[in-house]
């Protein structure tokens, strides 16, 4: 009986001691789970951070990239858009001066132009003699060609209408009234003609008539380098290519 009263006495003993161990291991594994917990929760919010922090890096890098490559191209277009501006401005700059050469050239021939028909109508002592043409013409002319005196160093040939060459006859009248005014080989001679402006034909046959009197004067003896030939176009009523100015200048 007493043996049975130990047992029992041993068994209370024992099963409370049991219930608090097993209720620490318990707290224990809880608050080592609870630690963990933490650690891993810190753990990630940490690489959720850093991740986002990364991300972060990688816009704004991408952004400053993409912003420079936009300032790049927005400079080689500024850049660009002067050069083009600078070349308009050189190519204009280039036509105004052609266009100023132009002028100032177009001025120098008026002013000849005006200078010669200024002598052509102040010539005084007009002695006119005419010479019937009947050979090398391209048409029947309505009238003679004519030489003229005009001063005393000037003749003026003066041309049938359509009729573009001199005759041999022409020629001899012509080579007798400059030989009254200087040898052939002796000077300079100055062949002019004002053509109406804006003709072609009137161009042509201004050019012709101006060579037919220095092919008559190279056929006698002058020097091809002696010779100036000038064909000025005019809007003015004056203007008459059927005249040619032939002038000796010693």
């Amino acid at each position: 009986m007493a043996s049975t009263s130990d047992s029992g006495e041993a068994a209370d003993i024992f099963w409370p001691g049991y219930v608090d161990a097993v209720t620490n291991l318990a707290i224990n594994l809880l608050f080592v789970i609870a630690v963990m917990s933490i650690v891993v929760l810190g753990a990630t919010l940490q690489l959720a951070q850093m991740t986002k922090k990364k991300a972060i890096e990688e816009a704004q890098s991408q952004q400053t990239a993409t912003s420079a490559s936009h300032t790049q191209d927005k400079q080689k277009g500024e850049q660009q858009k002067d050069a083009n501006a600078q070349s308009k401005d050189d190519t204009v700059s280039r036509m105004q001066q052609t266009i100023n050469e132009v002028k100032a050239k177009l001025e120098i021939t008026q002013k000849k132009l005006e200078e010669t028909q200024r002598q052509l109508a102040q010539s005084p002592d007009v002695r006119q003699e005419v010479v019937q043409v009947k050979d090398n013409k391209p048409v029947e002319p309505k009238q003679a060609n004519k030489v003229q005196n005009l001063s005393p160093s000037a003749i003026v040939v003066m041309f049938s209408p359509d009729v573009v060459t001199m005759s041999a006859a022409e020629t001899t009248e012509l080579m007798g009234k400059l030989k009254t005014i200087s040898p052939l080989q002796a000077g300079r001679w100055q062949i002019t003609v004002i053509s109406p402006k804006g003709f072609s034909e009137a161009a042509r046959l201004s050019f012709y008539r101006a060579n037919a009197v220095r092919n008559a004067l190279l056929e006698n003896g002058a020097a091809s380098a002696a010779i100036d030939l000038k064909i000025h176009e005019s809007t003015q009523a004056g203007a008459d290519n059927s005249k040619v100015l032939l002038k000796w200048v010693p």
